[in-house]
């Protein structure tokens, strides 16, 4: 320890990465006496950080550094020692001292404010459901317990007040207006209600710094240094304390590393004593180097990378997210805008996703593991047990091989399948013998991870990066959209944490902003408000679009924060929510295979996919009883039988240790980490010899490559609805509705014998019903009547609950809830269309009735999937027929609009013998010659006919309201033939595609003949 005390160097890393053990090392120095627990204590953290500064090249401080590279034909590595330092001041710290300076009003007095647009009113509550620790100034030295919510009465005054600082308004301005509308408060009232709404973050000041890449402590200088004749007593000292720091930190930044120090510690005693924190400084380390890179590197990253994407485009994104875009669709259907603060509202909308919250667990959720296809985990679990036979540490792909792997378990890929993402930063360590050595292709480079979208790791650092931050920002704006016509919004927010504050200030790369729960000028025509964001939902996806724009916008955090735990729920929703629709974050998925206690390297090409591990199967190993002579001797005899070599790392989550299994002070270290972080596990080294650090002078070297996908998306814009309010049906309005729990397999006995007997009894004011099928959260029927609130009240109601009561007694319900209706206007053409939608809706229910008894009475024989390819034809037919004349044009439309509209969704192939028979049987003509010879055919064509006028009148409906209709006719029909198989057949996706393959073939099919006809 003293022997560490005396490296200036490491003494001056311990100074910034962890004060508490730099003061014992100061101790040991000076002679004092330790406890043996101070000392084991301290030894352990001392080895910790030697390993760290040796072994990991992740900036942090001191310890590690970064540098901008390119590539080009002339590679060279040029590596010095002049390294410069960027000291800023902690932004926890900073955020606390601001707070300090807000409560007094001679600094108000000189600045501007404006509402946060996190705000929202409850009752007659105003609530602020995101408050960072540090906005109540105490909040951060509370053991760690932020606030999670505060709260004002929503008088008039706080009213009015929010109404003025929608835009920045300047403190004596607010004051004046709010004196002026209440002349009977004294001016000094109005000015304390006014800075209460500041103490607790309902208002925000322009003395916040600002989320971009600029000096924190020159921003709170630059709006109060120059006013100091004005400011109180206490103000003026923390200006002159704060110009003082400023001198300090930039003292200490010009100091060559390693004899920072006295520096150092003059002005972290300074800010301590201003405001007390552990890590007042924050540090990065721009490194003294020109690195060009040869281009068969970035032939290589793009080539690993590629292979990446191809095997992750079988794997969902977040299944929260996904969750979520289905309840959504649920609620709201497709096409309808629904404003994004109405939407995360639990009270008036969904709410936020599952997981979400101020305790949401750390890390990027972009995907999960365990969700791919049973052949591809198969396949992974033969390959890792074949190498363990066989003693083979590393697993070679080639193209073949990869092949195999991508499209193990997997079919054709839906329309509207989860795609790449746009970009991402691929995180590889790069190792080479010499610059040479790397031109001519020896070189390995081990794939660490992704972060974020391309450009992320290099926003992290954009303050020590110097010209290049220019060249990152390019390619920031270079990202193509999954809609072309998309405008990207770099996305801002003030963190939970001034840890997670100091990673996430980056420059304004895009024009347009998206700011939350910070300081912004709102009435910028590039700023972005909260308020005119609406969330619209397509079959894959949900997107983000303005209304004052009329597009769809991207949120974009070119920065390395993670959302989760770390930002407002609206901020990680906007960040998750351009990610809707992609496949997971691209990198090696074990699947099952990953429980397993030894996995081999993955490697392709010069790449190591995923590095050798090894997990220790005995538990006593994670126990922390185990004494340590037994916990050594266990581990020695594991690692005999796991084959793990001496040089490894201990990894646990993002914390990684190179060591030295031989070494007795490295096996202590890992015996104190695994019995303290359960779930760790050994992973190898990168190789040495021809593959090692010789090209970065003996260090490791590790590359964030931003990769930016090369093809345009080709998404249509999402249909952006008028955004106006939707009228909600409750139980007492004209429309009762209930959800019938029942069993999926019990539901068409319940439709076919048991529903028909409620629908003959219906009192005379209801005029019209329908039902669907749903799964969500278990197997249910929905049942919705319309007709006066009082027979549906009076009469409807105890008919429905006496009925529902009857059907639990006998077993075949679990219970009955009444819900309230809401009309899907954006999906069904708007509010003039909906009465006829709702009567094809009746007329289709009526319809599948009949057929589901002649399914279960076997007096029709044929396979649900064909039958409802028939109905889809059949349903084209009536909703673009203008009259009764068999022989009208529109039938000949609704041939070609089916073939059309049906044939993407209709991807999935049928079983052969279904596709002989739909030819044979699917008519588009309108005439079903063969339907009607089959057994029951008669009756089917009957059920057809009963439903036709009204599926006719809802079309001629729509194409009467012409650009008035809220949905073009073949999204209609598309949506009606999809609930068409919701009733019939039910919920599964499979054999909703399957169906729709079968009508489209059949419609193809007969074009085709007709073309033959009349070429002949």
């Amino acid at each position: 320890m003293r022997q560490a005390a005396a490296d200036d160097l490491f003494r001056e890393a311990i100074a910034l990465a962890s004060p508490s053990l730099a003061h014992v090392l100061d101790k040991a120095a000076a002679g004092h006496p330790l406890s043996p627990k101070e000392i084991r204590r301290a030894a352990r953290a001392v080895t910790r950080y030697q390993l760290r500064m040796s072994g990991r090249a992740t900036p942090f401080g001191v310890m590690a550094g970064v540098t901008a590279a390119g590539f080009g034909p002339a590679p060279e590595a040029r590596w010095g020692s002049a390294h410069t330092k960027a000291a800023r001041a902690d932004m926890g710290w900073l955020f606390d001292v601001v707070a300090r300076l807000e409560r007094d009003p001679t600094v108000l007095a000189l600045l501007s404010v404006t509402a946060n647009d996190l705000c929202t009113v409850r009752g007659d509550r105003l609530v602020l459901p995101f408050v960072p620790a540090q906005d109540l100034h105490e909040g951060s030295h509370r053991g760690g317990a932020a606030t999670q919510e505060v709260s004002v009465r929503h008088t008039e005054p706080v009213r009015r007040a929010f109404e003025l600082a929608a835009t920045p308004v300047a403190w004596p301005d607010l004051v004046k207006l709010l004196g002026e509308d209440h002349p009977e408060v004294a001016t000094d009232t109005v000015a304390r209600m006014a800075a209460e709404l500041v103490r607790l973050g309902l208002l925000l000041t322009q003395l916040r710094p600002p989320l971009d890449d600029g000096d924190p402590v020159e921003h709170v200088l630059g709006l109060l240094a120059g006013h100091s004749g004005v400011l109180s007593p206490d103000s003026r000292r923390v200006v002159d304390e704060l110009i003082d720091i400023r001198s300090g930190l930039a003292a200490y930044a010009a100091a060559p590393v390693g004899r920072g120090g006295p520096a150092l510690t003059a002005v972290t005693d300074r800010m301590r004593a201003l405001r007390p924190a552990e890590r007042p400084v924050q540090v990065d380390l721009a490194l003294d180097a020109d690195v060009r890179l040869p281009d068969v590197v970035r032939a290589e990253a793009e080539r690993a990378a590629r292979a990446l994407v191809s095997l992750s485009a079988g794997r969902p994104g977040p299944r929260h997210f996904r969750d979520y875009h289905a309840k959504f669709l649920e609620r709201y259907g497709t096409g309808r805008s629904v404003p994004l603060l109405e939407l995360l509202d639990p009270a008036r909308g969904l709410g936020v996703p599952d997981g979400y919250g101020a305790h949401a667990p750390g890390g990027r959720s972009g995907g999960e593991g365990g969700e791919g296809p049973a052949a591809r985990d198969r396949l992974l679990l033969a390959w890792a047990q074949e190498a363990a036979m066989a003693s083979q540490r590393e697993i070679l792909l080639d193209d073949e091989l990869l092949a195999e792997l991508r499209g193990a378990g997997a079919g054709p890929a839906p329309e509207d399948a989860p795609g790449p993402p746009p970009s991402f930063d691929l995180l590889a360590e790069l190792l080479a013998d010499s610059v040479t050595a790397m031109a001519e292709g020896e070189f390995r480079l081990i794939v660490g991870g992704v972060s974020g979208g391309a450009g992320a790791v290099a926003g992290r650092f954009a303050h020590v990066l110097g010209e290049a931050t220019a060249d990152f920002g390019r390619v920031v704006r270079a990202v193509p959209t999954r809609n072309p016509a998309a405008v990207r919004a770099q996305l801002g927010f003030s963190p939970r944490t001034g840890k997670a504050a100091n990673v996430s200030k980056v420059p304004r790369w895009l024009d347009h902003t998206i700011t939350v729960s910070a300081f912004a000028d709102r009435g910028s025509p590039h700023a972005l408000g909260l308020a005119e964001l609406a969330v619209v939902a397509e079959p894959g996806r949900l997107a983000l679009v303005s209304t004052a724009l009329g597009r769809e916008v991207v949120p974009t955090l070119p920065t390395m924060v993670l959302t989760p735990g770390n930002a407002p729920d609206v901020a990680r929703f906007l960040e998750e929510i351009q990610r809707g629709g992609e496949a997971a974050w691209p990198g090696w998925d074990w699947g099952t295979a990953a429980a397993l206690p030894c996995l081999p390297r993955v490697r392709y090409g010069r790449t190591v996919l995923a590095p050798a591990r090894w997990r220790p199967a005995d538990p006593a190993l994670g126990a922390p009883t185990t004494p340590p002579d037994t916990w050594r001797r266990r581990f020695a005899a594991w690692r005999a039988r796991a084959g793990v070599p001496a040089e490894v790392a201990s990894v646990y989550a993002d914390h990684r240790i190179a060591l030295d299994l031989e070494d007795p002070e490295h096996l202590e270290l890992l015996r104190h980490e695994w019995q303290r972080r359960p779930g760790a596990f050994l992973q190898e080294l990168p190789a040495e010899g021809a593959y090692g650090h010789g090209w970065s002078a003996g260090r490791p070297a590790e590359v964030a490559f931003p990769l930016v996908r090369t093809t345009p998306g080709t998404a249509r814009p999402p249909a952006i609805g008028p955004g106006r309010p939707h009228p909600v049906y409750g139980p007492g309005s004209q429309w009762l509705y209930a959800k019938l729990y029942c069993a999926t397999e019990h539901q068409d006995t319940l439709l076919a014998r048991r529903l028909p007997g409620l629908l003959s009894r219906l009192p005379e004011g209801v005029d019209r019903w329908h039902f669907l099928r749903y799964t969500d959260p278990a197997p249910h029927l929905r049942l919705r009547f319309h007709g006066t609130p009082e027979v549906l009240g009076g009469q409807l109601l105890p008919l429905l609950g006496r009925w529902a009561d009857e059907l639990r007694r006998q077993g075949w319900c679990a219970r009955t809830v009444l819900d309230a209706y809401e009309p899907e206007w954006e999906r069904y053409g708007g509010p003039e269309a909906m009465g006829d939608a709702e009567a094809a809706f009746d007329a289709d229910s009526r319809a599948c009735l009949e057929q589901v008894a002649l399914l279960r009475e076997g007096a029709l024989d044929i396979d649900p999937r064909l039958l409802a390819a028939a109905n889809y034809v059949d349903l084209a037919h009536r909703f673009f027929r203008d009259t009764g004349d068999p022989g009208h044009p529109g039938h000949r439309e609704a041939a070609y609009r089916l073939w059309a509209d049906a044939g993407p969704l209709g991807h999935r192939a049928a079983p052969t013998a279904l596709r002989q028979e739909a030819r044979r049987l699917v008519d588009p003509d309108g005439r079903w010659t063969e339907l009607a010879r089959r057994p029951g055919g008669a009756q089917l064509l009957r059920a057809w006919e009963r439903r036709g006028p009204a599926v006719a009148a809802y079309g001629a409906r729509l194409r009467g309201l012409d650009e008035t209709a809220w949905a073009e006719e073949g999204t209609v029909l598309t949506s009606l033939m999809h609930m068409h198989h919701n009733r019939l057949v039910g919920t599964a996706r499979g054999a909703e595609e399957e169906s729709l393959a079968l009508a489209r073939l059949a419609v193809r099919a007969h074009i085709d003949r007709e073309r033959e006809r009349a070429r002949a």
